[in-house]
């Protein structure tokens, strides 16, 4: 599998365990996040920390994972290599999106 998911403190924490976000794993982030959406999770942190390289396909999943939680929970990202960051930087994603640099800020933010 390329995603865990775990919840603590009402926060759903999935990370990317595969080194690429790309379009053989893209559906499949939607498809986790959904399904803690629907669990009943309101708070989503994705951790990147493991990722290596993202294509359109994985910022599109990004995206889409984003608008699945809507403006009635928080989401944000944390852990992203220099690599992954220049493309949420040159898509200007970076301004639509919380990015923090641990999961520790990320997990502060959301409980606080």
């Amino acid at each position: 599998m390329s995603f865990q998911t775990i919840t603590k403190d009402g926060v759903a924490v999935v990370t990317v365990t595969n080194s690429r976000l790309d379009a053989s794993i893209a559906p499949e982030l939607k498809q986790v996040v959904s399904d803690v959406i629907e669990a009943g999770s309101t708070r989503i942190m994705i951790d990147l920390d493991s990722v290596q390289f993202m294509d359109s396909s994985g910022l599109g999943a990004v995206i889409s994972s984003f608008k699945l939680t809507g403006k009635k929970g928080d989401f944000v990202i944390c852990n992203m290599n220099e690599s992954v960051r220049e493309i949420f930087t040159l898509t200007h994603m970076d301004r639509l999106f919380e990015i923090y640099t641990s999961s520790d800020e990320g997990f502060a933010r959301l409980c606080a």
